[in-house]
């Protein structure tokens, strides 16, 4: 808009009140525009304007102490996106996750986040409303967007091509009747709750927390074992991605597996020039997946568990995952992570959206069980739900684990690609 014409228009012909000429909002821009000025109705005329000498905020200052309100002309994009009332929360978040950004980062992220904080409040009004059976909150990842979430998740992962373990038929075949439910946690067979942070390494802690399990019921102690030790010396690339099922052949192959204790995690791929590999064929594996700086601090005198096979279970079959997990403890699974997924806080989680054949996020399968919740159609409607151990720290969804929804034909694909070592 040309300051200067406004200028003329004012001091010449006045300006109308409101009541007089409303400010038509339905109006499009490319629309001829209609002039609906009356002389009788002028209420303020102009008789000069003063220009505050530009990036002079004293002068600014006093402008606005002495004479009142002062036009200005914003032109910075965060001008756009701005609510006052979001303030407050965005400052909270910022201390929380001890975000520091530069100023032109911040009006991008702060968009983001304004953004990702209106899908979550209009997610959550569905579920006030009674139809999702999940609610969402605001956490670490607020201020990424779905673009960059996606890649920190494991692009790669999908239904296994390995050939099916040749003794799964007859190990299913000596299942007994499981129970209704069942929860491994409350019978001590799970680690504590860790943040992979932004490190794609899912896929090793999805295999460490199967691993586990069997781990305990073989010697009775519950041992937490080494992430980093995956990361940094299995084929796969690190933080970039990986599968349960590689790890276990690399656990295998390594003949053992270390403790957290001996080889913490640092989401991050430990480097070093060249390639260093406690094993030969490890540091073969090195040099021919192109890892040439991955620096693998593996000792074969702090193995703590081997394993002699691994099971991949049918594909889809939601019935003998159940099984397996009542008979033989934690599995290895991966889902279909979409945007509802990512701020989940509490409830069932049902997602309409997400394919089961494509799996891109890898979870610990720790349980199954039901509850009977009151809906519009039905007052004592059973609803059942398998329990997920997720590696994005206890403030994520219910202490870190998430309640999904059972038997909805393989709902994001939980029975995808389920896994389990045997020692």
């Amino acid at each position: 808009m040309n300051v200067t014409v406004d200028v003329i228009v004012l001091r010449k012909w006045g300006l109308l009140q409101i009541s007089v000429h409303q400010f038509d909002t339905k109006r499009r821009l490319q629309e001829e525009p209609q002039c609906s000025y009356r002389p009788k109705c002028v209420a303020a005329k102009l008789s000069r304007c003063v220009d505050i000498l530009s990036q002079d905020e004293q002068v600014a200052k006093q402008a606005v102490t002495v004479v009142g309100p002062v036009s200005i002309d914003a032109r910075h994009l965060s001008f756009c996106f701005y609510q006052s009332e979001l303030d407050t929360e965005w400052e909270l978040f910022k201390s929380t996750y001890g975000r520091n950004y530069t100023e032109k980062e911040e009006s991008f992220r702060r968009q983001v986040w304004e953004k990702n904080l209106e899908f979550i409040n209009d997610q959550n009004l569905l579920y006030k409303e009674g139809k999702l059976s999940y609610y969402l909150e605001m956490n670490d990842f607020g201020d990424m967007t779905d673009e960059e979430f996606k890649e920190m998740l494991n692009p790669k992962m999908s239904p296994p091509r390995i050939r099916r373990d040749t003794t799964t038929a007859t190990i299913f075949s000596n299942f007994s009747d499981p129970p209704k439910s069942i929860d491994w946690r409350r019978l001590g067979y799970m680690t504590p709750v860790r943040n992979q942070r932004r490190c794609g390494s899912c896929w090793a802690f999805s295999a460490t927390g199967s691993l586990e399990g069997q781990l305990l019921r073989k010697t009775g102690k519950l041992v937490e074992l080494s992430k980093q030790n995956l990361i940094d010396c299995s084929r796969f690339q690190g933080c970039n991605g990986g599968s349960a099922i590689g790890a276990f052949v690399y656990i295998k192959r390594n003949k053992g597996l270390v403790s957290e204790k001996c080889y913490p995690y640092v989401a991050k791929v430990n480097e070093a020039t060249p390639c260093i590999a406690s094993l030969e064929w490890a540091g073969q594996f090195c040099q021919d997946w192109g890892n040439k700086n991955k620096k693998c601090s593996y000792n074969k005198e702090c193995a703590v568990v081997k394993i002699k096979k691994h099971v991949v279970l049918p594909f889809g079959n939601e019935e003998i995952l159940r099984k397996t997990v009542a008979t033989v403890g934690p599995v290895s699974v991966s889902v279909n992570a979409r945007k509802p997924f990512i701020y989940y806080r509490g409830g069932i989680f049902v997602d309409s959206k997400c394919k089961p054949r494509y799996t891109n996020h890898a979870l610990v399968l720790v349980g199954y069980g039901h509850e009977n919740q009151s809906t519009e159609e039905n007052q004592n409607e059973e609803k059942k739900f398998w329990i997920l151990k997720n590696s994005w720290g206890v403030a994520w969804g219910e202490k870190g684990y998430m309640r999904i929804a059972k038997d909805r034909n393989n709902h994001c694909g939980i029975a995808t690609c389920a896994v389990y070592p045997i020692l």
